[in-house]
């Protein structure tokens, strides 16, 4: 921008002048403006589109594999007593149990000590559990206290866990609890006092209660757990049981005996039937999306940001049409949404009618979910084809929607190519324009000089011709 001239010859406020022949200038600049936020705008709407078809997407393919209505769901007569979980390969059937007995893992303690940090003695010590690899612990100057040896062993992962008890009357003992429940899993602990005396109630064999027989005291014996099931007796060294029932794991809570309660395998319909309920729920918010994108509104003659838009009509147009999909080779009697309960009203929204579809399920299961997976060439399910569908239109590369993305943005990286010439050229305008009105300043002001001396010259000539007049008379 050149140097401001201010009209200081001609009296003109030079540079309000130049500022709005400029913002005349720079008309073309706002429309080019207004249409970039147009397509702003449509970009946004496109988001909101894309990310209302990826939502459906999601309930689509949540309902395309078969995988998806294998569920199965597991209860118990006694919640307290056993809980139940079924797996996908269960089967559907009805059990009766008894709990009469809890698996329970093995305690044991040491002799009585005087306090946790009192010296024990040095020495090795083996602890084997069940039939599991014997573990040698060494315990040296360093470790010999009561706490120490319970530390020690901790570090060892020898299948038990240690602490020291307090009885609250002086007594304190090193306690072992086997790691694992059952008759299989018990503890085997055996001292190599370092006095070289394993039979005597001092050093590292003052651990055994009996040094004499090199025994623990007992505190809690391993137990496996008992049950019945149908009339048949089992036992299992655990608690959760998963070897019983093909495809359902039992876990026992809670003895119980002489009291049977039922366990009843079933078919997930719920999970089946909150997926369907998602899909009509993410259809139906799609719709909503079209009507905000696509409204018009006569009253204030305006419209939606995607009025009209080709790209938004044939999705929109597609997906309708979809709701009509029937599938090769699918009883008629579920071949279909409707046929399912998923009824289509006036506005283009889904509803569900619990009832139909549950009795779908029930009655006719396998044609049900061909209706939705099926992957035959050419007679693809209803939730298989959709999914290909809203592919075709979400793709990161290829898709619909990037193609029209792309599109837009090139529109956009127009206009600011367009803006950054008109501004190019409208500096230049405006430079020429401060180089005219400062030649203006200076013609005016060689115009006031010259007529400043010619002013001085005729006061000249006056004044001669006054004194000449005064000579002659």
């Amino acid at each position: 921008m050149g140097i401001g001239v201010s009209g200081l010859m001609s009296g003109l406020d030079t540079d309000s002048i130049i500022s709005k022949m400029m913002e005349i200038e720079k008309q073309p600049i706002l429309l080019l403006q207004k249409r970039e936020a147009g397509y702003q705008a449509k970009i946004s709407a496109v988001g909101t589109l894309k990310s209302g078809l990826s939502d459906l997407q999601t309930a689509a393919q949540a309902l395309k594999t078969s995988d998806d209505f294998t569920a199965f769901t597991a209860t118990s007569g006694n919640t307290d007593v056993l809980g139940v979980s079924a797996s996908d390969n269960a089967a559907p059937g009805t059990y009766y149990a008894t709990v009469t007995q809890l698996a329970q893992a093995q305690q044991v303690r040491s002799a009585a000590f005087t306090a946790s940090d009192e010296v024990v003695g040095t020495g090795t010590l083996t602890i084997q559990v069940g039939t599991g690899t014997a573990v040698d612990i060494a315990i040296d100057s360093t470790n010999q206290t009561l706490a120490g040896i319970a530390t020690a062993i901790n570090n060892a992962d020898a299948g038990v866990t240690a602490a020291v008890a307090d009885d609250g009357s002086g007594n304190f003992y090193l306690t072992l609890v086997s790691q694992e429940t059952g008759t299989d899993n018990t503890i085997t602990f055996s001292v190599a006092d370092g006095d070289g005396n394993n039979d005597d109630a001092a050093g590292l064999s003052g651990l055994y209660t009996t040094p004499a027989s090199h025994t623990l005291t007992e505190t809690q014996a391993a137990k496996n757990a008992q049950l019945t099931v149908n009339g048949i007796p089992v036992e299992r060294s655990g608690n959760t049981i998963d070897d019983l029932i093909d495809g359902v794991t039992l876990t026992l809570k809670q003895e119980d005996p002489g009291n049977p309660f039922s366990v009843t395998v079933s078919r997930d319909l719920s999970s089946v039937k909150s997926k369907v309920q998602d899909f009509v729920d993410k259809y139906n918010s799609l719709v909503d999306s079209f009507e905000n994108l696509q409204s018009y509104n006569a009253e204030t003659s305006s419209g939606g940001t995607l009025l009209g838009d080709s790209t938004t009509s044939t999705i929109r147009s597609r997906l309708q049409s979809m709701l009509y999909t029937q599938v090769d080779g699918v009883d008629d009697a579920v071949n279909g949404l409707s046929a399912l309960g998923i009824e289509v009203d006036r506005y283009g929204k889904l509803s569900l009618d619990d009832t139909t579809l549950t009795t779908a399920l029930q009655d006719n299961r396998s044609d049900v979910v061909d209706f939705f997976t099926q992957t035959t060439s050419g007679s693809e399910g209803f939730a298989v084809q959709l999914d290909d569908l809203l592919d075709s239109y979400l793709g990161s590369t290829d898709g619909l929607l990037k193609t029209k993305t792309d599109g837009l943005q090139s529109s956009i990286d127009d206009i600011d190519d367009q803006v950054e010439r008109i501004n190019d050229r409208l500096a230049m305008k405006e430079e020429t324009l401060r180089n005219q009105f400062n030649a203006l300043e200076t013609l005016l002001s060689d115009f006031q000089a010259t007529s400043s001396a010619l002013n001085q010259q005729l006061q000249s000539l006056s004044g001669l011709n006054t004194q000449i007049s005064s000579m002659n008379k």
